[in-house]
């Protein structure tokens, strides 16, 4: 279950398609994105949770993101962690609302 104010009205006027579209770039882009953020230990130390513990925060919103992924993406250059961190936050979005719409069918 997601925990937080959700402020994402934005992807709820998406079509499914769109959506759909969506989460595939966004998907496609992580992939490739992954392995160029930082070194190897902040990449494992990211994947394992411990660089951001408390997940997406009370705030569903990708100004939040950015703010709260501001430690890691000092320049937000597009390869950096935080980049990574907005971009998962995104995808957990588009799945959240896609998980929304089929509860709601």
């Amino acid at each position: 279950m997601r925990f937080g104010i959700n402020l994402r009205g934005d992807l709820a006027k998406l079509g499914d398609e769109e959506l759909a579209s969506q989460l595939e770039t966004c998907l496609a882009y992580r992939e490739w994105l992954e392995p160029q953020t930082g070194d190897w230990v902040s990449r494992w130390v990211y994947k394992i949770g411990l660089a951001m513990p408390f997940g997406r925060g009370p705030l569903h919103a990708p100004i939040f993101y950015r703010a709260m992924g501001r430690p890691f993406g000092r320049s937000f250059n597009g390869r950096s962690l935080g980049d990574l961190y907005v971009l998962d936050c995104e995808i957990k979005d588009i799945i959240d609302e896609l998980k929304r719409r089929t509860r709601a069918a």
